[in-house]
């Protein structure tokens, strides 16, 4: 997992210097894995499993530099919201293994791949804006 998070970090500030959307890091680490997998469904998996380790490692650090900011309505609100998109990402997600199972880019890891790493990528935002005041 070390890689996968360098590979992922190193993605994340070429985009900040670029001063982009590091939108386009979603899938760096599994979608290349998928295609060494040969679209194998299970392989596939644990492609996208294997990012979305590094995506939630990230979640949790953005959300405790959001509480070390100090600002109480603001811990409140994305607290609470992060408890409604969990509830989303666990309704929304399976719906992909019932609909096209055998579609390795259609399965509910990978949509909890993308979910997770623009929630992260959100979250980190606001991490950072609270930590500079």
């Amino acid at each position: 997992q070390a890689n996968d998070s360098k590979t992922i970090d190193q993605c994340i500030e070429a985009a900040k210097g670029n001063e982009a959307f590091a939108g386009n890091c979603i899938g760096i680490v599994a979608n290349p894995c998928t295609k060494a997998a040969n679209n194998e469904t299970e392989a596939s998996k644990k492609c996208a499993a294997r990012e979305l380790a590094v995506w939630n490692a990230r979640l949790q650090a953005a959300m405790n530099a959001i509480k070390k900011g100090g600002f109480p309505k603001l811990i409140a609100s994305v607290t609470a919201s992060q408890k409604s998109w969990a509830s989303s990402l666990n309704q929304l997600c399976p719906i992909f293994d019932q609909i096209d199972p055998i579609a390795p880019l259609q399965a509910g890891e990978f949509c909890r791949l993308q979910e997770t790493a623009h929630r992260t990528l959100v979250l980190e935002h606001i991490a950072a804006s609270v930590l500079e005041h």
